[in-house]
């Protein structure tokens, strides 16, 4: 069954980073099911997700780079449609894909009435990375689950209701130079300052780093809400099987996300 009417469905099918630790909360590698009507896209498909993809049933797959934990599901093909940037599909060759869409930097693509405009980032030399900006009806959310810097961040973010980020770290920074190119990871803390100079009043992170994932959850919880708070942003980390939902009606046991 389609998401209600207009309802845009959120739900984190997985939580977790390229780590070897696990949690009950983040057991997954990083996946986010966009379900809006009778539409189911995935954005990334990690190997975990590689004997599970036909459980999640997806209209289409939607791919950020081509890290394994965020493509190598898809090494033993897909039934659906699979959107990336060239330099991603050139990474995944020899996956069995039958149907591979490119999508252009910053041209938008339309995928049962769910845009997705793909912006570069800086994250990885090897692979090349991009976040989404999604939008549904009247909202729009920008997916970003592996990121070193947001170029243009203002741009990117403008009018954005929902920033879903980099969980890595959160404070310490991950980044380093390689080549004259920064990669690696941005702290949570530098995200919300994104959010906070480009408006956007709620933000969630997932691809949660160990720090997260040993930690109390409650701890990790207060920190985050912390960091988002002193720059007027509401801040949470997402875990496996979080369910937001946009738009009337809420169905019953979901978090509704306020456009």
């Amino acid at each position: 069954m389609g998401a209600s009417g207009g309802t845009l469905k959120l739900t984190f099918l997985g939580t977790r980073g390229e780590i070897k630790i696990r949690s009950r909360r983040h057991w997954r590698h990083s996946s986010l099911l966009v379900h809006y009507r009778d539409t189911r896209v995935m954005i990334d498909c990690g190997a975990d997700w590689l004997t599970r993809l036909r459980s999640v049933a997806p209209t289409a797959i939607v791919l950020t780079h081509a890290h394994a934990d965020h493509a190598a599901g898809l090494a033993r093909g897909a039934l659906c449609p699979v959107y990336a940037g060239k330099e991603t599909l050139e990474l995944l060759r020899h996956y069995p894909i039958r149907d591979r869409r490119r999508m252009p930097p910053r041209k938008s693509e339309i995928i049962g009435g769910i845009r997705f405009e793909p912006f570069p980032v800086a994250h990885s030399i090897r692979a090349p990375a991009v976040g989404y900006r999604v939008s549904a009806g009247k909202f729009s959310f920008f997916y970003l689950p592996d990121v070193a810097l947001l170029p243009n961040a203002a741009a990117a973010l403008a009018g954005v209701g929902l920033y879903i980020g980099d969980g890595a770290t959160m404070k310490r920074s991950l980044l380093r130079r390689r080549n004259g190119a920064v990669i690696g990871h941005a702290p949570i803390r530098d995200q919300l300052d994104w959010c906070q100079k480009a408006g956007v009043p709620r933000a969630i992170f997932t691809h949660c780093g160990s720090q997260i994932v040993r930690s109390d959850p409650r701890q990790v919880e207060g920190i985050v809400e912390r960091l988002g708070l002193d720059r007027g942003v509401s801040a949470g980390i997402a875990h496996d099987g979080l369910t937001l939902a946009v738009g009337p009606p809420v169905p019953t046991g979901v978090r509704a996300l306020s456009a």
